[in-house]
């Protein structure tokens, strides 16, 4: 038996030789770890489907707790996301950014079931037929909320005051809402459509959200907090938003 036993997701591959892959997983047991996939590429490749990104694997990881990186062993697929995720470009594209978003936010070897949790109940709701746009919402808000960078949303983050049922004003320099009295936006303004939608999102599961409205504002605000997290911009969020661009030019 393997030293370490898992479900995981997987969040990306990179070449390694001739006929193997580094594989990055999002581990239910041990968080983020990498581990050698040996044979893993050729047309006689010993995992076939089960190392796309986003599919749900059960895995066996061999080698010393804690090392940099692990060999793969047995790699099981409970889950394929090229079944929901390749229906159309918009959604292949979207898994591409729901990937990079859980890797970016995940740490190396530091297990968080709640995020583990979150992006399979996402993914289970998109093949439900969710929208891939409204759960990519979904999953940066709760992926900010669980690092503490997302704003508590009824009361100000200047006098801690309790905000009543309008809209809300973002001040970056206090990263978070605040009252009237507490000085002027300095950045985007949530209208109250936003902040029902958002009370929505940290209240209910994703399966409760299938046909909602998003509205568009809250988009780029989210995006402000993970580049501001990330001091950089993910290429698979400029890739989508590029796509979106032209198909409706």
């Amino acid at each position: 038996m393997p030293p370490i036993s898992s479900d995981a997701l997987v969040l990306r591959t990179n070449k390694l030789g001739e006929t193997s892959k580094v594989v990055v997983l999002l581990t239910r047991e041990r968080g983020k770890v990498r581990a050698v996939a040996k044979g893993a590429r050729g047309s006689r490749h010993r995992y076939h489907s089960a190392l796309e990104p986003l599919s749900e694997v059960r895995v066996g990881l061999y080698g010393r707790h804690g090392a940099d990186l692990y060999r793969l062993g047995q790699c099981e697929l409970i889950r394929s996301a090229y079944v929901y995720g390749g229906r159309d470009l918009e959604t292949a594209l979207t898994f591409s950014y729901y990937a990079e978003l859980l890797d970016a936010f995940s740490p190396e070897g530091e297990a968080d079931e709640k995020a583990y949790r979150l992006a399979v109940a996402v993914l289970q709701s998109v093949e439900q037929g969710a929208s891939s746009m409204v759960m990519a919402r979904y999953l940066e808000a709760w992926l900010l909320r669980l690092h503490g960078l997302y704003p508590p949303l009824d009361r100000c983050v200047s006098c801690g005051s309790k905000m009543g049922e309008g809209g809300r004003e973002y001040q970056r320099s206090a990263r978070g809402f605040v009252c009237g009295r507490c000085g002027v936006a300095s950045g985007l303004s949530l209208s109250a459509e936003s902040r029902r939608f958002l009370d929505q999102v940290f209240r209910e599961p994703p399966s409760a959200l299938r046909s909602a409205s998003v509205p568009a504002e809250i988009e780029p605000f989210h995006q402000e907090l993970i580049a501001r997290h990330l001091e950089r911009d993910l290429r698979s969020y400029r890739v989508l938003r590029d796509a979106l661009r032209t198909a409706t030019s």
